[in-house]
C-alpha cells in the first residue's frame, strides 16, 4: 500500500483562529453602525435645534402660531390655505371639475348640440363672434326662450343670463371666479346639496354668487350686524319666502278671524300681570334674559316646512312649564302641525289660533312620543300618548309692554317681517331692511344692551336689543338666536314686531 502525501504552501488556520477572525469582523461592523447612529442622532438634534430657533424668531403673533392654536381646521381653513398657492388653486379647480362631471354623468340622453349651447358656455364675446351665423341664430333663439323663465326664477335679482357667464368646464372661468366657486363647492359639501343636473347646478351657482356678493359687500361696511352664507344661499328670497315665511296675519280688529273662529281663551293682560308680578318688583329696562334663568329650551329646526307658527307657540309653552313648574319638557310641534284645525300645516298658520286648538284637543304629546317629520304629510294622531301638556289660556301683550311682560310673565311669541337681510343674519344687533308685511313667527326670550364705540362722536353709543329665538337650527345666527334693535323702553320694533302672546299654565 502506497501513500502519497502532498504539502501545500498555504498557511493553515486553526478553527479557533477562524472564530477569532469572524468575531473581529463582527466587532468592526457594529462599531461602524454605532458611528452612523451617532452621526444621525447629532444631525437630528441639529435640525430640531435649528427649527426651534427659526420658530422662536417668528414670535407668538406669527401665522404659524395663529393657525395652530386659534384656527379651526375645517373646510374653510383648508380652502383658504390652498388658495395661497398655485398648486392649491389647481387642486380646488380639479375638485370642482370632478363634482361637475359627476352631475354630468346623469345627462346621457342630451344631444351634442344642446350640450354645446347649455353646458359649454362662452365666457368671451370674441368667441361667439367667430362662430358661424347659423350657430349664432340658434344661440339667440335659445337665449330668448329662456329669458322669461329666468325672470320668473330669479325675481327682481339683477342676474346675468347663465349662457354669458357660467362655464364650469373652463379652467379659466374657475380660476377667475375661484373665491366664489370654492365657496360654492364648500356650500354643496356642508349642506349635502344634490342637484338634478348641470343646468340646475349652474342656476344655483348664479343665485349663490349673487347672494355671496351681497353678503361680502355688507360685511365690508361698518354695520351693527354681520351676514354669512347659510343653507339658504342657493335660493332666491322668493323661494325662501314660499317655503318658510308663510305666517298668516290675524285680523285683530275683530275677535273672530276670517275662518269665523273666536279667540275664546284669551285672558286680560292686566289681570295676568297682577298675578305674576311681585308687588315690590322693579322693571329692569336694560337687560333680562330667560336663558340665564333656565326658562328657555334648546333651539329647534323647522326644516323645509312652513311651520314657524307651531315652533313659536310650542317654544313659549315649554318656557312656561320650565318657569312655573320647573319642568324641562319638549312638546311635539308635529302634533300641532297635524291636528290644528284652524291652521294650514306646512303652509302657514296663526299663532293665536294655535293656542286655541291646543286647548281644544286637550294638549300636546312630547316630542319623543310624536316626533317631528317636517314636510312629510301626517294624519292627526291625538291618542299617541297618555300624558299631554296643555295650557289654561293665553294673553295678548300690548305693544308698549313687551319688556314688562317678558320679565314678569315669560318669553313671548311674536310675528316679524323677515327680509333677505334677516335670513342671512350671522351676528351682532340686526337693524337691516325688513319685509313689507309680517311673514314669520319667532319668540322673544329676553333683551339687553351693548355699547359700541362711535368713531364720529368719539364716544360709546348704547344699542338696545330684543333677543329672538328662531326655529332655523342652531347654525343660524348666534347659535339660533338673533339680537334685533329696539330702544331703552322696548317701543322701537325693528321689522314690525307684532302679535305678541304668552300662554298660561297653572
Amino acid at each position: 500500500m502506497e501513500y502519497h502525501v502532498e504539502y501545500s504552501n498555504d498557511k493553515y488556520v486553526k478553527p479557533e483562529k477562524e472564530l477569532f477572525v469572524e468575531k473581529t469582523e463582527e466587532s468592526s461592523s457594529s462599531k461602524k453602525k454605532k458611528n452612523l447612529l451617532i452621526i444621525f442622532s447629532i444631525s437630528a438634534i441639529c435640525i430640531f435645534a435649528c427649527s426651534v430657533i427659526y420658530i422662536s424668531k417668528l414670535g407668538p403673533n406669527s401665522e404659524i402660531f395663529n393657525n395652530s392654536s386659534t384656527e379651526i381646521v375645517n373646510d374653510d381653513f383648508v380652502i383658504n390655505s390652498l388658495l395661497k398657492s398655485k398648486s392649491g388653486k389647481k387642486l380646488i379647480v380639479s375638485k370642482i371639475e370632478e363634482l361637475i362631471s359627476a352631475y354630468d354623468k346623469n345627462e346621457e340622453n342630451l344631444e351634442k348640440g344642446n350640450e354645446n349651447t347649455n353646458m359649454i358656455i362662452a365666457l368671451d364675446s370674441s368667441n361667439s363672434s367667430s362662430s358661424s351665423s347659423s350657430s349664432s341664430n340658434n344661440y339667440n333663439e335659445n337665449n330668448n326662450d329662456n329669458s322669461s323663465s329666468y325672470k320668473k326664477r330669479f325675481g327682481n335679482l339683477k342676474v346675468v343670463n347663465k349662457q354669458s357667464i357660467v362655464n364650469f368646464f373652463d379652467t379659466k372661468f374657475l380660476m377667475n371666479n375661484l373665491e366664489t366657486a370654492s365657496a360654492f363647492y364648500t356650500f354643496i359639501k356642508e349642506h349635502h346639496r344634490k342637484y338634478k343636473n348641470v343646468d340646475e347646478m349652474q342656476e344655483k351657482f348664479l343665485i349663490f354668487s349673487e347672494n355671496f356678493k351681497k353678503i361680502n359687500l355688507h360685511n365690508k361696511s361698518n354695520n351693527l350686524y354681520k351676514k354669512k352664507i347659510n343653507r339658504f344661499a342657493d335660493l332666491t328670497f322668493e323661494e325662501v319666502k314660499n317655503k318658510l315665511l308663510t305666517l298668516k296675519k290675524f285680523d285683530t280688529s275683530d275677535s273672530n278671524n276670517s275662518n269665523g273662529h273666536k279667540r275664546a281663551h284669551l285672558s286680560n293682560y292686566e289681570d295676568v300681570l297682577n298675578k305674576y308680578k311681585p308687588k315690590d318688583a322693579v322693571l329692569d329696562y336694560v337687560r333680562y334674559d330667560w336663558r340665564l334663568h333656565k326658562g328657555v329650551t334648546p333651539v329647534k329646526d323647522q326644516g323645509n316646512c312652513g311651520s314657524c307658527w307651531a315652533f313659536s307657540v310650542v317654544g313659549v309653552i315649554e318656557s312656561q312649564y320650565a318657569i312655573r313648574k320647573n319642568e324641562m319638557i319638549f312638546v311635539s310641534e308635529q302634533e300641532l302641525v297635524d291636528c290644528s284645525l284652524h291652521n294650514f300645516g306646512c303652509d302657514g298658520g296663526f299663532t293665536s289660533l294655535a293656542f286655541e286648538d291646543i286647548i281644544d284637543i286637550g294638549g300636546l304629546c312630547t316630542e319623543d312620543e310624536y316626533p317631528y317629520v317636517a314636510n312629510m304629510p301626517e294624519m292627526c294622531q291625538v291618542d299617541s300618548c297618555q300624558k299631554k301638556y296643555t295650557i289654561n289660556s293665553y294673553v295678548e301683550v300690548p305693544e308698549d309692554k313687551y319688556k314688562e311682560a317678558i320679565q314678569f310673565v315669560g318669553p313671548i311669541t311674536i310675528s316679524v317681517a323677515a327680509s333677505e337681510d334677516f335670513i342671512y343674519y350671522d351676528e351682532g344687533i340686526f337693524d337691516g331692511e325688513c319685509a313689507g308685511e309680517l311673514n314669520h313667527a319667532v319668540s322673544i326670550v329676553g333683551y339687553g344692551v351693548e355699547e359700541k364705540y362711535n368713531s364720529v362722536t368719539k364716544k360709546n353709543d348704547k344699542h338696545y336689543y330684543y333677543i329672538i329665538k328662531n326655529s332655523w337650527g342652531k347654525y343660524w345666527g348666534e347659535n339660533g338666536y338673533m339680537r334685533i334693535k329696539t330702544d331703552e323702553f322696548g317701543l322701537k320694533k325693528t321689522c314690525s314686531l307684532d302679535e305678541a302672546y304668552i300662554p298660561l299654565v297653572e
